[in-house]
């Protein structure tokens, strides 16, 4: 069987899966993505040793695909083709979370362009499938997002089941700047939809000095992830850069320059977000996550930010309900109100790193398979299926 990753972004659920795929036998797979040189300097690629061949996206290819590989199936994340690149094709959505509504209405340029190359998913539709992390995923994607349930499938997420195998920090040293082996590590990882992160709670810089102040004098490490950096006001990646520049412990990276962040979930001993998808999978390691809520008041009007062909869009939002699929009190791990909770939690959980494990255990039955470590096995029995049927 040949398999193509289509990827929008090569990480999570897409790698993950890619790289089983690579282990089955009698399974030839290929990755079109962009950036690929970038992503071959990245320590997950380094770590694993990945035998698969990455092939850079271009005018051409993303129309008629790869020269000479005739795949039987396609596996995507948000982005679809412009045309059919094989008989049949799976969607693996780039993330679980929060934020919503991903109704018909958000979703109708997905439909469109899924009805223009493989046929209409809202009727039963034999050449392409929706991967469903969840019995509530599945719910929600049948009855919001307009898939027939005939083409959504309960599969839970691939990235899982590597990230319940413990990795040794000394292998992972090499792709890190400071101590790791013998200091701990939080991971601070926000969606970039709410805005400055702390905003709502008071002073941006303020806070963040505090925070990052904070984390030094108790020689923690911290890596401070963010979405792409062109998502930013350019004043705020100013303020950002600075704070790396001031503070050694911290070490700052964007999505589109570093793209993986499989790495960082394995060496952190604990996540502090704002409800960005990254939790669903940290949520796995079993290990502590702090929760900011991301805005002041939940019935107060915000501004919601947005990626649109034309660029970053802010929209005034007049309560943030309208824009969640659940609430945020449905979580794994602390949910902070305040600043001075959030510091408080943070604290908890380095000194506690099983404080979190029932509720992220419990978070993991409800929404996402439990994280039993078979849901690569899953999807891969549902292509199989999908591609011989």
């Amino acid at each position: 069987m040949k398999v193509l990753i289509y990827a929008t972004t090569f990480g999570a659920d897409l790698l993950s899966l890619t790289r089983y795929l690579s282990e089955q036998k009698e399974v030839e797979v290929k990755v079109l993505m962009k950036d690929v040189d970038k992503f071959k300097e990245e320590g997950i690629f380094k770590l694993w040793d990945l035998e698969v061949e990455l092939f850079e996206s271009n005018k051409l290819n993303i129309v008629k695909g790869i020269n000479g590989f005739d795949p039987d199936i396609t596996i995507m994340d948000n982005n679809i083709p412009l045309r059919a690149l094989s008989p049949k094709a799976m969607v693996l959505w780039h993330g679980y979370g929060w934020k919503g509504p991903n109704d018909e209405e958000e979703f109708k340029w997905i439909h469109r362009n899924i009805r223009l190359s493989w046929g209409d998913m809202k009727t039963p539709n034999p050449d392409i499938k929706w991967q469903c992390f969840g019995a509530l995923d599945y719910r929600h994607r049948t009855k919001i997002s307009g898939f027939h349930p005939e083409n959504c499938l309960t599969l839970g997420s691939a990235s899982h089941d590597y990230l319940r195998q413990k990795v040794s920090k000394e292998s992972l040293q090499p792709f890190y700047p400071f101590d790791i082996v013998n200091k701990k590590t939080v991971l601070i990882a926000p969606t970039w939809h709410y805005g400055e992160v702390f905003s709502h709670w008071g002073d941006d810089d303020t806070l963040f000095n505090k925070l990052l102040e904070d984390l030094n004098e108790k020689r923690i490490n911290v890596i401070l992830r963010l979405h792409d950096s062109f998502r930013f006001d350019h004043h705020y990646i100013e303020f950002l850069q600075n704070l790396e520049v001031r503070y050694p412990n911290v070490m700052l990276k964007f999505k589109d320059i570093n793209p993986d962040n499989f790495l960082d979930l394995q060496v952190s001993d604990l996540l502090v977000t704002n409800f960005s998808s990254i939790a669903n999978l940290f949520y796995a390691t079993k290990r502590p996550t702090v929760h900011i809520y991301p805005v002041k008041n939940e019935d107060e009007s915000f501004m919601w930010r947005n990626k649109t062909i034309l660029g970053i869009r802010k929209k005034k939002v007049e309560s943030v309900k309208f824009i969640w699929k659940y609430p945020p009190q449905d979580n794994g791990g602390f949910l902070a109100m305040n600043f001075d909770e959030m510091m408080d939690q943070i604290h908890i959980g380095l000194q506690e790193p099983d404080s979190c494990i029932a509720k992220s255990e419990e978070y993991l039955e409800k929404h996402m398979l439990g994280a039993d470590g078979r849901n690569c096995e899953r999807i891969f029995n549902s292509i199989i299926k999908l591609v011989n049927d």
